[in-house]
């Protein structure tokens, strides 16, 4: 295994985790992996952001039905205010990329993303723009029309302060209410499908041989580590590199997701500290094994100051990816989210004794 350099982009310095990894192949620690990692997990990070998420998605569908039934500038104001705690409590829970969060295509219905057509802005205008009675429910939609970024065009996108004035904007308010009234269900199914007494919590929590789908805590272990690292590469590769571009003349701030209401960095960073959060849950810093401790260790300090780089971006999304010392902190967060994959699927896994296989993207 090579050992890598420092690398450095202003205003920061990475020393890359995988230049902490010693040379030659990492043998498997054989208790590296707690009896109890699922309840754990569950306790330590997926009850915590699932139920933070449930009361900004509650907040958010009331703060839309009041906007509705008494519009005002006030009202606009709280109900973007309540978007804006929505979206990093999302960026938090869009982390648990299975299980529960991928049947019936509940990731995509809250985040349809990426959307390189844009195909949510086409149909979101579409509905907004046609006379055709609106659905006051948007589940059995095209997922384009279900989720944040619909709603993120209904608050922010052009015309929305009409929703403000009695009348003006009835029909996009309506709208949004629904789109709303939508999130708030899938978290509630959410919370439903991670809760004791369902298959899915047993299997996690007490896997078996005869359960399914987890047979065994190094299966656990496995969708943990698989997690995380779908997150990373969808945080970079989906996220911010199309944005960044090439150059900072080929810099597209609009291909961020939430470029709109700003929101763009603050959810980066809440999904890049929810992968810091499970990792710690699991037990992969701070656990039993002194192996597997240090090589999450140096997975961490990667993901902590790629979050710590989004999170310290000062100009608004659509154009900090052009700004010289904003396209610095990306493009380092870039390069520290690849560092942290490295070590998260080399070394990490090998101190866990796990082989990865196929993550959520693949094929995608």
């Amino acid at each position: 295994m090579r050992a890598r350099s420092t690398l450095c982009f202003f205003p920061f310095c990475l020393l890359s985790a995988a230049a902490l990894a010693q040379e030659g192949e990492v043998s498997p620690d054989p208790n590296a992996i707690a009896p109890d990692i699922g309840s754990a997990v569950i306790q330590g990070f997926v009850d915590p952001v699932l139920g933070a998420l449930s009361e900004t998605s509650a907040t958010l569908a009331s703060s839309m039905e009041e906007l509705c039934r008494a519009p005002s500038a006030d009202a606009l104001q709280s109900a973007r205010d309540a978007f804006a705690e929505t979206v990093p409590a999302w960026g938090y829970v869009s982390v648990l990329r299975f299980g529960p969060l991928v049947r019936e295509n509940r990731f995509e219905r809250v985040f349809f993303w990426p959307d390189p057509r844009g195909v949510t802005l086409r149909q979101v205008q579409g509905l907004l723009a046609s006379d055709a009675p609106l659905s006051a429910d948007v589940a059995g939609q095209s997922v384009a029309l279900q989720g944040l970024p619909a709603l993120e065009y209904v608050l922010y996108g052009t015309g929305a302060e009409a929703i403000a004035e009695a009348g003006d904007g009835e029909r996009r308010c309506a709208y949004g209410v629904s789109i709303a009234a939508n999130v708030e269900a899938i978290v509630d199914t959410l919370v439903e499908g991670w809760s004791e007494g369902t298959s899915f919590h047993k299997a996690f929590t007490d896997p078996a041989p005869d359960l399914d789908p987890y047979r065994s805590g190094e299966e656990v272990a496995a969708e943990i580590v698989k997690a995380a690292g779908t997150a990373l590469q969808f945080v970079r590769n989906a996220e911010l590199l199309p944005a960044l571009g090439d150059a900072p003349e080929k810099a597209q701030g609009r291909r961020a997701p939430f470029w709109r209401s700003g929101q763009s960095f603050a959810f980066a960073a809440a999904q890049l500290d929810g992968v810091d959060q499970l990792v710690h849950a699991a037990g992969f810093v701070d656990g039993t094994s002194d192996l597997v401790n240090g090589y999450g260790r140096a997975m961490v300090f990667d993901v902590s100051h790629a979050r710590d780089a989004l999170a310290s971006v000062e100009a608004e999304p659509e154009q900090a990816f052009a700004a010289p010392e904003d396209r610095s902190r990306i493009s380092y967060a870039t390069v520290a989210m690849e560092g942290a994959k490295h070590t998260l699927n080399g070394e990490l896994s090998g101190a866990l004794g796990l082989v990865m296989g196929f993550n959520a993207l693949d094929g995608d």
